[in-house]
């Protein structure tokens, strides 16, 4: 009895790439766990609110939503993409 044998590919990994867009150009990061951009989105917040604003920063929870908000007149913008992570690939045939 032939047996057919099959290449087994494992599921793709899912990412998130956090980009944050500033004057200086933009950095990339890829996270593996979903909460992680957020955290660094917040530590972007929290290091520079005091440059960008007069008044008192928001709580954790609330300011990197509302300092990215405040900040987009200026031009500089976080945001995110989830991604697969590639294991294989294949040139398709023409």
């Amino acid at each position: 009895m032939p047996t057919e044998t099959q290449t087994a590919h494992p599921a793709p990994q899912r990412i998130c790439v956090a980009i944050y867009e500033h004057r200086h150009g933009a950095d990339f990061r890829a996270f593996v766990r979903h909460d992680l951009p957020l955290a660094w989105r917040t530590a972007i917040a929290k290091r520079w609110w005091g440059d960008a604003f007069e008044d008192d920063p928001p709580p954790d929870d609330v300011i990197g939503e509302e300092y990215f908000e405040r900040m987009a007149e200026r031009d500089e913008f976080f945001s995110t993409q989830m991604c697969d992570v590639e294991t294989t690939f294949a040139i398709p045939a023409d």
